[in-house]
C-alpha cells in the first residue's frame, strides 16, 4: 500500500510539475510553439496561430491571434480567438468569442461544423466584426452573443438560450439594410422574436413575433419614415420581397406605418399613416385578402388611377368575403366625397354616400370603375346625399353639361336584370341649369318613388327657354311584361329637341305644345312595339323644316323614316298646325292638319316606317 500511495503521490507531483510548467512556458516566448505541439495533435485538423497569449491568474483561458484552422476542404481564419473552459463540466467551453471571421456559403463546398464532436457544447459563443457572404445577400460587420450553444446532429449547432445578433450593413437582394438588430430565443419548434429592427434608407422597422418552419407571426410591425423616391426603388423592393419563401405564411397581429411616402408609376402617396390588424399574406393568395383585417389610415394626398385624393381618412374592415367600410372621406375634383357601408361580391350595402362639390365626366371616371371589381347583382343605399355637383361630357357628337346638380336618395333598391332598375326607395334629383346637345334647360327636377318594384315617376320638369315639359309615369317591375305607362304635357316645347336627343329624323324647328297618355309592355322590344297604347295631341308653333325642294309633303315625311339622303335643303314653313296620333296595341295612326291634311299608318310591329298619304 505504501508504494502505490507513493505511486499515486508521485503522479500527483508529476502532473502538477508538468503543469507549472507549461504554464511557465505559456508565459514566454515559447507560448505559441507549446500551443502548436500540444493541441494541434488533439484536433480533427491543423490549427496555427500568430500569437498565443496566456496568464496565470485565468488558467482555463487562452487568446489566439490571427487562428487558421484547416481540416480537408474546410478552412476558418479569424483575426482573434479567445476561449474559457467551464470548471464545473470540463472540458466543456464556459465562452467562446471570434473576432474578424469570414464566411463565404456561396462556395461549392460551403464552411460547415460537422467536423466537430455532437457532445461539444458552450456556455456562450460571441461573434464580433464578421462578414457573411450568402446566395443573392451579405451581411456586413455582424457582432453575435449566442447563449447555451450545442453541436448536436446540427450543421451549424442549435442553441438553447438567448440569441442576439447585430449587423452593420446588410444587402438583400439589392436592398441596403443597415444598423439590423436580432433578439430572439428558442421556442417549440421556433424561435420567439423578442425584437428585429433594422433601418432602409431614411426608414426604421421594428417588429416582436414568433418563427416556425413555414410561418412568421408578428405581434407587432412598426414602419416610420419610409420613402419610395422612384419606380426604380419600387422594382427593387419588389424584387427583394418576391425571393420570400413561396411555402410560408406572414401574419401580423398589428402593423403601424408613419409617414410613409412614394412615387411610382401606378401610384403616389405622401405622409400616409396606417394602422392594421389581423393581416395575413398566405402563398397563392391575393396581397389584398386579409379575411380579417381591421385598418385605418389618413394621407397628405394620394395619386391614383390619374386622380388626386387630398386628405384622404378611411376606417375598414375585412369580415370573410365583405368589406365594411365605416368611414371613407377625402377631398377630390376641387370637392368632397364620403362613403360608408358594406361591400361583397353579390351586393352593395351603401350606408352613407356624400359628394359635394364635384366635377365628373366620363374621361375622369372611367379609370376609377375600371379599376373596381365586377359590380355585384344588388346594391342598396340608405343614404344618398349629392350637391351642387357639375356633370361634363363635351363630345363634339354629343355635348352635355350640367351643372348645380343635387341628388338626394333614401331607402334606395337596385337590382341587375341585366340592366338597373330601381325597385325601392325615393329619389329626387334638381339641377340649376343644363346644355343637353344645345338643347338648354332651366333648373330641371326629376322625382322618382319605388315600392316592391313598382316604380312611380312622381315628377319630371324640364324648363325651356320660353316654355316647359312635364311628365308622370307608372312602372311595374315585378311582372314578366313589365307594364308601363307615362303621361306628358308641354308647352312651347322645342321641336329641334327629337333629333338633338334621340336622333328622329325629323328635321324641325320652332315650338309645339303637347299633351298625351301612353302605356305598353317593357320586356323587351317585340312586347313593346305590339302593346304600345295611348294618344298624343300636339299644336305646332312656328314650325319649319329642312326638307328637299321638289317633293311633297307627304313623300317628304316618308323619306325622313327611310333614311334618305338629300344633298339640297332649304328651310320652308311648315304648312300643318296640328298633330294628333293614336297607338292601339302597336299599330299608330295619326294626322296632321293645316292648309293640307296628311295621314300617317304605322304598324310598329310590322315595319320600321310608316305610310304617309
Amino acid at each position: 500500500m505504501r508504494i502505490l500511495a507513493k505511486l499515486i503521490a508521485s503522479f500527483f507531483i508529476l502532473c502538477v510539475t508538468t503543469l507549472l510548467v507549461l504554464a511557465v512556458l505559456f508565459h514566454t516566448r515559447y507560448s505559441t510553439e507549446v500551443f502548436h505541439h500540444l493541441v494541434t495533435p488533439l484536433l480533427p485538423g491543423e490549427l496555427t496561430a500568430k500569437q498565443v497569449k496566456y496568464h496565470w491568474r485565468q488558467p482555463l483561458s487562452l487568446t489566439l491571434t490571427q487562428p487558421n484552422y484547416h481540416a480537408g476542404s474546410q478552412h476558418w481564419q479569424a483575426d482573434r480567438l479567445r476561449v474559457q473552459l467551464d470548471t464545473r463540466r470540463l472540458p466543456h467551453i464556459h465562452w467562446l468569442r471570434i473576432d474578424g471571421l469570414s464566411i463565404d456559403l456561396t462556395q461549392s463546398e460551403p464552411p460547415s461544423l460537422a467536423i466537430l464532436p455532437a457532445s461539444m457544447e458552450i456556455g456562450r459563443v460571441l461573434f464580433n466584426d464578421v462578414n457573411i457572404i450568402g446566395q443573392g445577400w451579405q451581411a456586413r460587420q455582424v457582432s453575435a452573443q449566442l447563449d447555451q450553444w450545442q453541436k448536436g446532429n446540427s450543421p451549424w449547432g442549435s442553441v438553447r438560450g438567448r440569441a442576439q445578433w447585430e449587423a452593420k450593413r446588410i444587402n438583400w437582394h439589392g436592398i441596403e439594410l443597415s444598423d439590423a438588430l436580432l433578439d430572439a430565443e428558442p421556442s417549440d419548434e421556433g424561435w420567439q422574436l423578442n425584437g428585429v429592427s433594422f433601418q432602409w434608407q431614411r426608414a426604421s422597422l421594428s417588429a416582436q413575433g414568433r418563427w416556425q418552419p413555414k410561418a412568421l407571426a408578428l405581434s407587432q410591425l412598426t414602419i416610420s419614415n419610409a420613402i419610395i423616391d422612384s419606380e426604380h426603388t419600387h422594382q427593387q423592393l419588389r424584387k427583394a420581397l418576391s425571393h420570400w419563401p413561396n411555402d410560408t405564411t406572414l401574419s401580423i397581429d398589428r402593423a403601424d406605418i408613419r409617414q410613409l411616402s412614394a412615387e411610382t408609376n401606378k401610384i403616389s402617396v405622401n405622409g400616409l399613416t396606417l394602422s392594421a390588424e389581423q393581416l395575413t399574406f398566405s402563398p397563392h393568395s391575393a396581397w389584398w385578402d386579409h379575411p380579417q383585417l381591421r385598418a385605418s389610415f389618413n394621407a397628405d394626398y394620394l395619386r391614383w388611377q390619374g386622380q388626386t385624393w387630398e386628405q384622404p381618412l378611411g376606417e375598414v374592415e375585412r369580415r370573410d368575403e365583405s368589406w365594411i367600410v365605416n368611414q371613407l372621406t377625402s377631398q377630390w375634383q376641387e370637392g368632397f366625397i364620403s362613403i360608408s357601408g358594406q361591400f361583397s361580391p353579390k351586393s352593395w350595402q351603401i350606408d352613407r354616400l356624400r359628394a359635394n362639390g364635384l366635377t365628373l365626366s366620363r374621361e375622369r371616371l372611367r379609370p376609377l370603375i375600371s379599376a373596381l371589381p365586377d359590380w355585384p347583382q344588388q346594391i342598396a343605399v340608405t343614404d344618398l346625399s349629392l350637391k351642387h355637383n357639375e356633370w361634363l361630357a363635351l363630345s363634339p357628337q354629343f355635348p352635355v353639361k350640367v351643372d348645380g346638380i343635387d341628388i338626394d336618395g333614401r331607402d334606395l333598391h337596385l337590382h341587375r336584370h341585366p340592366q338597373w332598375q330601381l325597385h325601392n326607395g325615393t329619389l329626387t334629383a334638381s339641377a340649376s341649369y343644363a346644355s343637353i346637345n344645345q338643347q338648354w334647360l332651366a333648373e330641371p327636377y326629376l322625382r322618382l318613388e319605388a315600392s316592391d318594384g313598382h316604380v312611380n315617376l312622381r315628377q319630371l320638369l324640364l324648363g325651356f327657354p320660353d316654355g316647359q315639359l312635364a311628365a308622370s309615369g307608372q312602372w311595374n317591375l315585378n311582372t314578366p311584361s313589365q307594364p308601363w305607362s307615362v303621361q306628358i304635357d308641354g308647352l312651347q316645347v322645342p321641336l329641334s329637341l327629337y333629333q338633338a336627343w334621340f336622333d328622329w329624323p325629323l328635321p324641325l324647328t320652332g315650338y309645339h305644345d303637347l299633351q298625351g297618355q301612353w302605356s305598353g309592355l317593357a320586356a323587351d322590344v317585340n312586347s313593346f312595339k305590339v302593346g304600345l297604347n295611348g294618344h298624343l295631341a300636339v299644336t305646332l308653333l312656328d314650325a319649319h323644316a329642312a326638307v328637299a325642294p321638289d317633293n311633297g309633303w307627304p313623300a317628304r315625311i316618308a323619306g325622313w323614316f327611310q333614311g334618305r339622303r338629300v344633298k339640297q335643303r332649304q328651310s320652308q314653313s311648315f304648312p300643318f298646325e296640328q298633330l294628333s296620333l293614336k297607338a292601339d296595341r302597336g299599330h299608330i295612326t295619326g294626322i296632321l292638319q293645316g292648309d293640307k291634311s296628311v295621314s300617317i299608318d304605322w304598324p310598329i310591329y310590322q315595319t320600321a316606317t310608316p305610310s304617309v298619304r
